[in-house]
């Protein structure tokens, strides 16, 4: 098993813990708020679905799929928590994004994980070479397992 066969490992790994636990926690607790004040699972997996989808954009593979995502999963704190998708509509999209992320991480090559994202010039990516796009693919397999903790705190 290569580095990078247990970089994709982690990804299908953490996509299946989240496909778990949306499945998993009940509709009453879904939309309601981790702690008060905080955000629901239903906003954090939104969350997660708009920012696997900025992936397709970043990566150069397509443009969003559901960039409609971003509308309604924005950061603005206390905002945030109306006007979700139901959970079915919110699994379909994730769904198609990941299928799409999923197909097109397998067919990479090394090199190509080795190589630039979108948001990073050729200037800066020869200084900082690190601004891959496998680092990239990582930072979000952190990222996801951060908000499943906190998804983890919410009754079943």
């Amino acid at each position: 098993m290569t580095t990078l066969d247990i970089c994709l490992l982690q990804w299908d790994t953490y996509n299946r813990r989240m496909q778990k636990m949306i499945d998993s926690i009940s509709d009453e607790n879904f939309y309601k708020p981790i702690v008060q004040g905080g955000n629901s699972p239903s906003w954090l997996f939104g969350h997660l679905a708009d920012t696997d989808d900025a992936l397709l954009d970043l990566f150069g593979i397509s443009s969003r799929i559901h960039p409609e995502l971003s509308r309604i999963y924005h950061h603005e704190r206390g905002a945030n928590q109306n006007g979700h998708l139901t959970r079915q509509e919110l699994a379909e999209r994730w769904g198609a994004i990941v299928k799409k992320l999923d197909q097109t991480f397998k067919s990479m090559s090394e090199p190509d994980w080795h190589g630039k994202h979108m948001a990073v010039s050729e200037e800066d990516f020869k200084k900082e070479p690190q601004r891959n796009k496998l680092n990239v693919m990582l930072s979000r397999v952190t990222h996801k397992a951060s908000h499943l903790g906190q998804v983890a705190m919410q009754p079943k």
